[in-house]
């Protein structure tokens, strides 16, 4: 039984490893810069209580996941992919033991059949394997979902483990457990408030006859839940359940709670076709809302086919219960989508779906398809073709320039992918197609940080007059936003309006002092003043912020070196060094200070 476990287990990493290794090298893209990049609340690891106040209490041990990663790999990314593949793999065992216990409570084909066991062996190569995987284990930032999808099939198993003890002090150790492994599920993502409603089901599906205590027990768990979820919104403002608001999957569309409602049928239909057919994935979905039950149409058909879902519940739940659970499965965890959001689609929130999915599908082919021989041959073509397919779709994720062309072949008149895109290639030089698409951008959907990157490009190109026309604009947008100021304050140096630059510096610190970004701006510019002093208390406050920030070491070393205070600079090049070995430029200062120092 060992060498069983051994066996399979061996080919389930193996091909993980087969479909995401290329990823490990792979570069921070799109939210990666505002959660773990641009992020100060996870660069102080001394510092990091302060993100209980900075952050949704259910985005913390997401948060606290980047602040481990950033201590020990800084802006490496390699450390955040390897991480996110060791969570997907804790999933996928996870995946397996709970579908090997479901089968086992279920019993739901003779024992003789050999092939039943290992069903749960290859839902978890499903969810390995899937294409609708990729974006929540490549994509670093959306290491949310795949670590809710742990603690939430963590939870689910935990529960049935200690549902089925006839020891009552083990019983109690694995409740206790369970209802451990919701809170941290809680503080990781939003889906976890489903687990009572999925308790309910398994009580209802599995238990029918021995479920009354439990229902009482699970109600009041659920009643906490919605309680805190509740405190939450209060805490948030319930304006967003019944107010309009800009849809960021349409340009132009206000999302009224009724319409996002209508939209999500649709949304539901997209999700169950790219579990059965996953092409023409995308980042970025350009998606119209709905508007009325037959605008478009597919929005009522996508309500026919959830009422087709719990009609189908209701009828199998006797004749097939995995395939009743698992229908069950998929509607509840998708019901958390149904909280009105800007964004009324992301692939990512297909990865705790999808176990339903599987789930109900296996069973349903194993009930079917008699000639196991067929049965087999065909899971392996498709499993093959998965393979393939996950493969190549994370080649999309390999930087931010490959994949903003994917997702702009696929939403090519929206914003947000049009500024995304123009900005990727400003960064790369090629300033000509930056201008066409943040213009693109700016013709279809005006903001404040499409006119930022702009103005930026602009002053690359020397065009001073372009810049701060578009820096101005996008200031008059929203004033409180402090990196304006910041690179505003670049083009004012540029053209030595040195007091005008300070002020926008000031500024930019007023408004973010906990960001380090506007005192290493700062502190260079006082560099170029000669105000060596102003530059050292800077550098020292943004490292104060950010102490593994070799760049800031570097020139706060360098100006110790002016001062000729060698062994602060030697100190300061030896801790930028020992950060990034490759810095050739510490490792010259380092040589010219040992020189000065006669060693």
């Amino acid at each position: 039984m060992a060498f069983y476990y051994l066996l399979r287990s061996s080919a389930l990493i193996l091909t993980g490893l087969l479909i995401y290794t290329q990823t490990f090298h792979f570069g921070f893209v799109f939210d990666d810069h505002i959660f773990i990049v641009a992020n100060p609340f996870i660069k102080n690891f001394s510092n990091i209580h302060v993100m209980w106040h900075a952050f949704p209490v259910t985005r913390l041990v997401g948060m606290y996941s980047f602040a481990l990663n950033y201590y020990f790999n800084q802006l490496h990314p390699e450390g955040y992919h390897v991480f996110n593949f060791i969570v997907h793999m804790v999933a996928v065992g996870l995946v397996w033991a709970l579908a090997d216990l479901l089968f086992r409570i279920t019993k739901p084909f003779p024992a003789e059949d050999r092939f039943t066991k290992e069903i749960p062996f290859i839902i978890a190569l499903l969810f390995l394997v899937h294409p609708c995987q990729t974006q929540a284990v490549t994509y670093v930032t959306q290491r949310f979902e795949s670590m809710a999808t742990v603690f939430y099939l963590a939870t689910i198993y935990t529960y049935l483990c200690a549902r089925l003890s006839k020891d009552k002090i083990r019983q109690f150790i694995l409740f206790g457990l369970a209802g451990v492994l919701t809170l941290w599920g809680l503080m990781t993502k939003e889906v976890m408030i489903t687990v009572p409603a999925m308790i309910l089901a398994l009580e209802w599906i599995l238990f029918p006859n021995k479920n009354n205590k439990n229902f009482c027990i699970v109600l009041v768990v659920g009643g906490i839940l919605l309680g805190v979820l509740f405190t939450k919104m209060i805490h948030a403002g319930l304006g967003v359940l019944f107010a309009s608001f800009p849809s960021e999957s349409h340009d132009g569309d206000l999302l009224t709670p009724a319409h996002y409602l209508l939209t999500q049928m649709r949304v539901f239909l997209t999700f169950l076709r790219l579990l059965v057919l996953p092409i023409h994935q995308n980042l970025d979905y350009d998606y119209p809302a709905s508007i009325g039950f037959l605008h478009p149409p597919l929005t009522l058909f996508g309500f026919g086919v959830i009422a087709g879902m719990v009609f189908l519940i209701i009828k199998f739940r006797c004749i097939a219960p995995l395939i009743s659970l698992g229908l069950a499965w998929i509607l509840i965890t998708f019901s958390i989508n149904l909280a009105p959001r800007s964004n009324v689609i992301f692939e990512h929130k297909l990865y705790l779906i999808s176990f339903g999915f599987f789930l109900a599908l296996m069973t349903a082919l194993t009930m079917l398809v008699r000639d196991r021989g067929t049965l087999i041959r065909i899971l392996f073509c498709i499993i093959a073709v998965l393979i393939l397919v996950s493969f190549n779709r994370n080649k999309v994720w390999a930087n931010e320039l490959v994949l903003w062309e994917n997702t702009i072949q696929e939403s090519p008149n929206k914003a947000r992918v049009n500024a995304n895109l123009g900005r990727i290639y400003g960064s790369l030089g090629q300033y000509d197609k930056s201008i066409y698409y943040l213009s693109r951008a700016i013709a279809i959907a005006p903001d404040n940080i499409t006119y930022e990157n702009r103005g930026i490009i602009y002053s690359m190109q020397g065009r001073h007059d372009q810049a701060l026309e578009d820096l101005n604009k996008s200031i008059a947008m929203d004033p409180s936003y402090f990196s304006t100021y910041i690179k505003r304050a670049w083009v004012y140096q540029v053209e030595h309006r040195n007091d005008a630059a300070l002020a926008d510096l000031r500024y930019a610190i007023m408004l973010e002092p906990d960001f380090s970004d506007g005192y290493i701006a700062r502190g260079l510019l006082w560099m170029q003043l000669g105000n060596a002093q102003g530059a050292i208390d800077d550098f020292q406050h943004a490292l104060s912020i950010d102490p593994l920030n070799e760049d800031v070491l570097l020139k706060q070393g360098i100006v110790y070196f002016s001062l000729g205070k060698y062994e602060l600079a030697l100190e300061d090049f030896n801790k930028a060094q020992s950060l990034e070995p490759a810095n050739a430029q510490a490792a010259q200062y380092k040589a010219y200070c040992l020189a000065k120092m006669g060693r």
